[in-house]
């Protein structure tokens, strides 16, 4: 029988030799060991297929691993019931919805009583304060059905908005910052961490600035640990994190080649 959690989790997560495979097809995840500590902010770093996003999956108990656990603090979270893990954890996914109403409704989404200095506060980490300030009903202007009237970016900033108004044990970032420009991700990277206090990040990004920050990066190739360390020891170690490093480091310099002199692309 599923229990509820009825206590504040601390955050702790916890992987004991996980095995996950969609049914005819070979493992996603094979035999993963892994522990994040609560408060601690950890990305996952690895090329399409790795298995960051199955292993967000099976955080969020959308599947059960078909061999070994997963523990939230000391809690196998197959033994919880869904709806209470949801509950302390804030999820933002690369597409977040949002319905037609206003931004006021669409971050109170689960958090109904929050109040405006909530809603404030959590805008500001988002950086977004000063866009709604610029709309002229701030937070009752309308977003239009799926955020229509918003920037890909300005949803990805609500929707963290939203997450952190829940106060979530457990904060997933799931490329989530992609349609943010890097200026704007490392303020709401930094805000992130002044405002994180005792609460568990995942981080999952394509983009290796979103991933620099980071206490620690765990970088998954076929569903297996190959590293795992800062930015500044995987960027200077042989591997798959330098490697990427210097794959995104060129493709960078092609695009500043590319410009024109006024700065816009050949």
């Amino acid at each position: 029988l599923e229990q509820a959690l009825t206590a504040p989790l601390n955050g702790q997560i916890k992987l004991d030799g996980v095995t996950f495979h969609h049914p005819g097809n070979p493992p996603v995840l094979s035999n993963l060991s892994l522990t994040i500590a609560a408060g601690e902010t950890v990305a996952l770093v690895g090329a399409p297929g790795a298995g960051k996003s199955t292993l967000i999956q099976l955080l969020l108990r959308l599947y059960d691993p078909q061999q070994g656990a997963l523990w939230v603090d000391d809690f196998d979270l197959s033994q919880l019931s869904r709806k209470s893990v949801r509950a302390q954890m804030g999820v933002v996914l690369q597409e977040s919805f949002l319905f037609a109403g206003s931004i006021a409704d669409n971050l109170r989404i689960g958090q109904t009583q929050a109040s405006l200095a909530d809603m404030t506060e959590a805008v500001t980490t988002a950086n977004l304060l000063g866009t709604i300030q610029a709309l002229p009903n701030g937070f009752e202007a309308l977003v239009g059905e799926r955020g229509v009237t918003l920037s890909g970016g300005q949803r990805q900033r609500l929707a963290i908005a939203r997450a952190l108004l829940k106060d979530p044990a457990i904060l997933i970032l799931d490329d989530a910052l992609s349609a943010v420009d890097t200026d704007t991700e490392s303020q709401i990277l930094t805000n992130l961490r002044r405002v994180r206090a005792n609460r568990t990040t995942v981080i999952v990004a394509h983009r290796l600035s979103t991933v620099m920050q980071a206490d620690r990066i765990i970088v998954l190739d076929h569903g297996e640990v190959a590293q795992i360390g800062t930015h500044e020891t995987l960027s200077q170690t042989p591997g798959i994190y330098r490697k990427l490093c210097e794959l995104q480091g060129q493709v960078q310099r092609d695009i500043q080649q590319s410009r024109t002199p006024e700065g816009n692309l050949l």
